[in-house]
Formats: structure tokens, C-alpha cells, sequence
């Protein structure tokens, strides 16, 4: 079966799983940690009505290559007061966002909302600009156009430009015990200031041939063992480009697969103004892709990333502590 046609499947399987365990969900949502079968210990415990809420993750990789630092900030309204493990952590999110890397800079707003403890959706949308450095960006002529590691450090045509980047993504999550499971899915819309006759360009990030002015998606599956602190489990990664040339090899669906670790340092419950500081580290090997199955790079070397992340609240000290 290929890449395209399990494509679809991805949802569908983690809306499956997900109503399936619904009556025993125990999400692993941001503020709750990794155990909100617990019940809440007081009122006084109860997450914030209103909150100025922050992420930051940073994160390396090899195969290919990429450095990335994430940053958002904003308002976070509680939708409902509820102490129900579905129902207590409802939000609503507004907020400016910024991403950085040596080869480009983002910056713009983010929209988030969860209903409940199941399901998340988010809208980004950012003014990028790429600084010429590391292949980006490198255009290209259409969807059959080679872009292996060789011929784009042969052609060393990266060049400084900017232009926008749409964003819309989803969370499906559940855990029942200590088992979790989680499909992220994203679909992003770029519209760039290319060159004429350029109708794609090489996108590191995630690694294809990505078209202007099209949608391209990608959906993280993961299922992994929740402790206290360590997380350990696998991940299953697929990309495509929505575009009408389906036999071109920018519409080649990418898929890899590998284990997933993190640990969590800490976790000192919301209103914390530095909270879940996480290592985190992944090795994927390329099931589909056109050079790192063997066509130019090795298959047996895997994509591998690791970094740190953490969040917090900047609006007060914690409940326990007023």
C-alpha cells in the first residue's frame, strides 16, 4: 500500500482509537501532566481562569539537517469550569508566535481552542523571511525536479526572499492507564516571493519538494508508554503535497518511523511560571522518500532529532502559593 493511499487512513484510525477509549480518557493535556486520572486536590488547584501562557521548544536534527527554536505567547481563556477529566482543561488561545532557525524567521499569530480533553485545532499565520543561508530557498521549476543533498549543494542557489505561511492543524489524543495515544496533523499553504518560472522550492523543514501557492500535510502518529517522568514509544511520520501531479516526485508521500523518548523534569502544575522542562529525543528511519531510502543516502541511517522544551504562566505565581 502506498504512502498516498494510507494517507487518509491516518485520521480515521485516531478518531477510532480515540472514541473507543474516550470512556477511560486520560489525555496528557499540557497542564494536567501525565496523570489527570488524579482528582483535584482543592479548589485552589484549579487551573486559571485567565492566563498569559507561553511555549518554547528547541530542538537539532541530522538527516537532513535543521536547528529550529519555537516561541508563543498569548491570552488563554478557560472555556468551562468543570473538575471533569474531559472537560477541566477547555481553552481558548490568542497570541502572537515566532520561529527561528539559521536558515529563516517567522513571525505571527496563533488561534488554538480545545473543546475537551480529546481534541485541539489551531490556525497560525506568518510572515517569513529566509536568510539565503543553508539551500533556502532553492527554486525550482516544476514537480519533477531532482533536489538530493548533492545536486542541492551543486547548485548553491539559496537566496534571501519572504512571503507567507498559512498553517491549520489538529490533535486527536487519549490515554488509557499508562498507554497514550496522539495524531497531529497539519496542512500548511506557503506563498513566497519566487523567481518567475519557480513553482516549487526544497523546504527543509520537512524535508520535499514543496509547492507555492498549494497545500502540503504532514500527521505525527504516536503511541508511547506515560510514567511519572519518562515517556517511551514510537512514531509514525507522513508528508504529501496536495497537488495534481501525482506521479511526480513532489507528490511522493514520505513516511518514517522510529522510537520516541522524553523525560519530564518537573511538573508543578499551572500557574507555574517555568513548568514541564522536557528532554526529548527521536530516531526515525525513512520508509518512503525519493534519496534516503537507498536512492542516494543510506536507509539505514535514520532521521535523528533531540531538544528541550517548556512552558509556564506569566501572570502570577501558582495557586498553592497565593
Amino acid at each position: 500500500m502506498s504512502g498516498r493511499t494510507l494517507a487518509p487512513w491516518i485520521p480515521s484510525v485516531a478518531i477510532g482509537l480515540a472514541v473507543a477509549l474516550a470512556p477511560r480518557v486520560a489525555e496528557a493535556v499540557p497542564d494536567r501532566g501525565m496523570d489527570p486520572d488524579a482528582p483535584l486536590s482543592s479548589e485552589d488547584s484549579k487551573i486559571p481562569k485567565h492566563r498569559l501562557f507561553y511555549t518554547n521548544s528547541t530542538f537539532l536534527r541530522y538527516n537532513p539537517l535543521g536547528a529550529i527554536n519555537t516561541f508563543s505567547m498569548g491570552w488563554r481563556y478557560r472555556l468551562m469550569d468543570s473538575d471533569s477529566v474531559l472537560f477541566e482543561d477547555t481553552y481558548l488561545y490568542l497570541g502572537p508566535s515566532a520561529t527561528l532557525s539559521p536558515a529563516f524567521g517567522r513571525v505571527g499569530a496563533r488561534a488554538e481552542i480545545a473543546p475537551i480533553a480529546l481534541f485541539r485545532a489551531w490556525t497560525t499565520i506568518e510572515g517569513v523571511y529566509y536568510f539565503g543561508t543553508f539551500d533556502q530557498i532553492t527554486g525550482f521549476p516544476g514537480a519533477d525536479s531532482v533536489y538530493d543533498d548533492d545536486t542541492l549543494g551543486r547548485l548553491d542557489q539559496g537566496k534571501a526572499t519572504s512571503g507567507w505561511i498559512l498553517t491549520t492543524g489538529a490533535v486527536l489524543q487519549a490515554k488509557v492507564k499508562t498507554i497514550a495515544i496522539r495524531s497531529t496533523f497539519q496542512a500548511v499553504r506557503f506563498d513566497l516571493d519566487m523567481d518567475p518560472g519557480e513553482t516549487f522550492f526544497y523546504d527543509q523543514v520537512w524535508d520535499r519538494l514543496a509547492p507555492d501557492e498549494q497545500w502540503s500535510g504532514l500527521n505525527d502518529l504516536d503511541v508511547m508508554h506515560v510514567g511519572d517522568k519518562l515517556r517511551l514509544g514510537a512514531r509514525w511520520t507522513w508528508s504529501d503535497s496536495f497537488i495534481e501531479e501525482e506521479d511526480a516526485v513532489a507528490a511522493m508521500a514520505h513516511n518514517r518511523v522510529g522510537p520516541l523518548f522524553a523525560w519530564q523534569f518537573k511538573d508543578d502544575g499551572p500557574g507555574t511560571r517555568f513548568n514541564k522542562p522536557t528532554f526529548f529525543a527521536l530516531a526515525q528511519w525513512w520508509l518512503t522518500h525519493p534519496y534516503r531510502t537507498g536512492e542516494v543516502s543510506s536507509q539505514a541511517v535514520p532521521l535523528f532529532a533531540f531538544g528541550l522544551a517548556f512552558q509556564g504562566d506569566l501572570l502570577g505565581p501558582p495557586p498553592s502559593q497565593r
